[in-house]
């Protein structure tokens, strides 16, 4: 079953029971106003997801095969992750999917590449 959207109930209503002219309108100016908004959300990733997916990958592009990374050495790379708290760096991480392996020693995150 489809959910019901504000546009279509008020669809319903248009088409439905006698109602006044004044209240006529109304119905009809709130559905221009809520079709209106409706057609202007933006489907895909925003500024900032496009932003951190690049950032992921000028980070990715830097890490060598064989060697194990911190968050520190990862922080390190770029220069606007300088200061990054692992809160920053693992999300950014997990961006880069099954690409890099990800193993936990004493708490603390390690990459490589995989």
């Amino acid at each position: 079953m489809k959910k019901m959207s504000y546009v279509a109930a008020v669809d319903a209503v248009l088409s439905g029971a006698e109602i006044t002219d004044e209240v006529r309108e109304r119905l009809e100016a709130l559905k221009v106003s809520l079709e209106k908004r409706a057609s202007h959300k933006t489907e895909g990733p925003t500024k900032a997801q496009k932003e951190r997916a690049e950032l992921a990958e000028r980070v990715f592009a830097l890490l060598e095969s064989e060697r194990e990374y911190t968050n520190a050495d990862i922080a390190g790379l770029v220069p606007e992750l300088e200061g990054a708290t692992p809160q920053k760096i693992s999300p950014l991480m997990k961006l880069l999917g099954d690409r890099i392996v990800t193993t936990k020693v004493k708490g603390k995150a390690i990459y490589k590449v995989a």
